[in-house]
């Protein structure tokens, strides 16, 4: 058995994915690919999307880890767009699987993660008060947004640059998150 059993599973998992559709990788695939048995990839992974979910989480939270506040968000936003791009072969074989209702899952949840500690950091900021459900639904607003935008580039072939995607958000949403975080707590406070 490999000394890091975990790095090479890793590794054949992503030879693999930029060569073909996660629907054609199978567990049994990339453990002859790297030359382990298969109980070593399940000490490891419970199946082939739980390894797709560690590899993009891990990498891309790499990109992203210092871009997660309202003075920051625009450089996470442009660090994900590139590691899409980057990693192209990989995202459009997931995206055109079977497996592309988990993958829209597992954006939902880290766009809210993200989103979450921006709409917090603007709430004390300006020292405000939002309600939860006020909270989840500006969350859930530029989340749409964000995920749309990345998911119609996506589809689109990923051709247009990055930066003059997030330069036309930039126009479009321009301090909106502090406004709307303002908003809500004023109507908030009326009721």
């Amino acid at each position: 058995m490999k000394q890091n059993a975990k790095a090479v599973i890793i590794d054949s998992f992503k030879q693999l994915i930029n060569k073909k559709s996660l629907d054609k990788i199978t567990v049994k695939g990339i453990c002859e690919h790297c030359d382990v048995n298969r109980q070593t990839f399940y000490n490891h992974f419970t199946d082939i999307f739980d390894i797709f979910k560690f590899v993009f989480f891990e990498e891309l939270s790499i990109e992203i880890a210092q871009n997660r506040t309202f003075e920051t968000w625009s450089g996470g936003f442009l660090a994900t767009m590139n590691f899409l791009k980057k990693n192209s072969k990989m995202v459009l074989h997931v995206y055109n699987s079977s497996y592309r209702s988990e993958a829209n899952t597992f954006f939902t949840s880290l766009s809210n993660r993200l989103l979450e500690d921006v709409v917090e950091e603007c709430t004390e900021e300006l020292d405000v008060k939002l309600n939860d459900k006020d909270r989840n639904f500006i969350v859930s607003f530029y989340r749409h947004v964000f995920n749309g935008l990345m998911m119609d580039w996506v589809n689109e072939g990923m051709e247009e640059e990055p930066e003059i995607i997030l330069k036309k958000l930039l126009i479009m949403i321009s301090g909106s998150v502090p406004r709307s975080v303002v908003l809500f707590a004023k109507e908030e406070t009326k009721e």
